[in-house]
């Protein structure tokens, strides 16, 4: 005989129906479900942000969240165009006007001293001396070229800077280069001896000097154009 005192028959299986309903679910520890993976990821992940946070590891973007609420100013780069008259471009003098006396030159920028060479090149248009300053740098731009009042002449190129020396404190001389003009305000017109005159070339100032013969003096004598800087515009011409 048995002690089972489990109902038998069909009361049997309504009984153990009965047991099995009452008792709680099972959850297996060995897989538990997907959200449990999930929230200990994101708990792990702002974790792991907090700490980073603290000795300045996050990045602003994800400190502050996309477009912070503000920004200051001074951490913006230059909005705009920058101001031209203190802009420093450097570029080779490609044309000089100058408006008071009308005129309008094509340059050129030869890598040579020699003297005959030069003499060549100036048949051609006035140049830049080779070891004075570029547009746009510190330094003295010096310019040279010929003039002559002889009544009639071929090459009008002899006459390149005749009339420079009737040029007045304050007149404006342009010269153009790297898509620029660069403004210069004349500030003394003077003859000068060529066997004692020495033209700076020093950085210590940006300027420019037009130089030419003095046809009706002495064979030394030179006309000293000097003009003062005043700043850089796009060109127009």
């Amino acid at each position: 005989m048995t002690n089972d005192s489990t109902p038998q028959g069909p009361e049997n299986r309504l009984y153990r129906r009965g047991r099995n309903a009452m008792r709680a679910p099972v959850v297996s520890l060995s897989n538990p479900p997907i959200r449990v993976y999930v929230a200990a990821v994101v708990t792990i992940f702002f974790l792991s942000l907090s700490a980073a946070d603290s000795i300045g590891f996050v990045p602003n973007y994800v400190d502050e969240g996309v477009g912070g609420a503000e920004v200051a100013l001074s951490e913006l780069p230059q909005l705009g165009d920058i101001p031209l008259a203190n802009a420093v471009i450097i570029a080779q003098p490609e044309r000089l006007i100058i408006p008071a006396i009308n005129k309008d030159l094509p340059l050129q920028n030869p890598a040579t001293r020699d003297i005959k060479a030069l003499e060549e090149i100036l048949k051609v248009s006035p140049a830049r001396y080779v070891d004075s300053a570029f547009l746009g740098e510190s330094g003295n731009v010096l310019l040279f070229g010929h003039s002559s009042h002889l009544p009639v002449i071929k090459n009008q190129m002899y006459k390149a800077f005749n009339d420079i020396e009737l040029l007045v404190a304050g007149d404006e001389i342009i010269v153009v280069g790297g898509g620029k003009e660069y403004l210069y305000r004349v500030s003394s017109v003077r003859m000068v001896d060529a066997k004692s005159e020495v033209i700076e070339l020093s950085k210590e100032s940006t300027r420019l000097t037009l130089v030419t013969c003095n046809t009706f003096g002495e064979k030394t004598s030179r006309w000293l154009v000097e003009a003062e800087f005043i700043g850089i515009t796009g060109s127009s011409f």
